[in-house]
């Protein structure tokens, strides 16, 4: 036994308790630089965090209590950006939730679509009562035309969708094609899009909340994201 730094009996600098904290602590690292966010790796994680810190205290109170008093500030600090990213992410959707977009027809979902960009100060036009030839809405970057296939759907967006939006931007004199949906798209359409001679967007459900900023870098670079 030795004399803790903090003026009281405990382990040495190199006794076992100490590589025993500092071991589990490491291990806790390791894990949580590698998990994947999901349920069965959060409860392996908080179960690692445990023990190291558990090692800690045995070791040393006073440093536990301090690991502890850091751990719970970022703890905090990290649930807060969340919320306010959530927040962000809401107004970009105009209020809207995934769900609510869901919810709408196809055609208030093209009427989203355009005062989500027009909202972001991009000239986009609804031509959904003119005959869209395959594109519902044209976003304007610039000099640049944008044609944009508009899917509402509960199931995946096929390839089908891709070639109605190259289709019409070459009939609107759109020299960049996208497609919108609140949904998801099949490998067929990834891999339509990626062949194709113009430059296609594919905006899914993952994305949409990034609508605007997609469409914009989109334009300014003439590649796909």
């Amino acid at each position: 036994m030795g004399v803790s730094p903090w003026g009281s009996p405990g382990y040495s600098a190199t006794g076992p308790g100490l590589i025993l904290a500092l071991g589990f602590l490491a291990v806790c690292n390791s894990h949580v630089a590698r998990r994947r966010r999901s349920k069965k790796n959060e409860v392996s994680t908080g179960a690692l965090l445990a023990l190291g810190l558990i090692a800690l205290f045995v070791a040393y109170p006073a440093i536990g209590v301090g690991v502890v008093l850091v751990v719970g500030v970022g703890a905090f600090a990290w649930r807060a950006e969340q919320r306010r990213e959530a927040q962000r992410r809401a107004e970009r959707l105009l209020g809207y939730s995934l769900g609510d977009l869901d919810g709408l027809t196809g055609a208030e979902f093209e009427k989203w679509v355009t005062a989500v960009l027009e909202g972001a100060g991009i000239p986009a036009e609804n031509i959904r009562d003119r005959g869209d030839f395959g594109v519902d809405v044209v976003a304007s970057v610039g000099r640049v035309r944008v044609g944009i296939q508009v899917k509402r759907l509960s199931g995946s967006v096929g390839n089908s969708a891709v070639q109605e939006a190259l289709a019409g931007s070459s009939y609107h004199d759109c020299s960049l094609a996208a497609v919108v949906t609140q949904s998801r798209f099949t490998s067929a359409a990834r891999k339509q899009a990626a062949r194709a001679r113009v430059p296609v967007l594919l905006v899914d459900r993952k994305r949409i909340h990034d609508l605007a900023r997609l469409v914009q870098e989109f334009a300014r670079s003439g590649k796909a994201i």
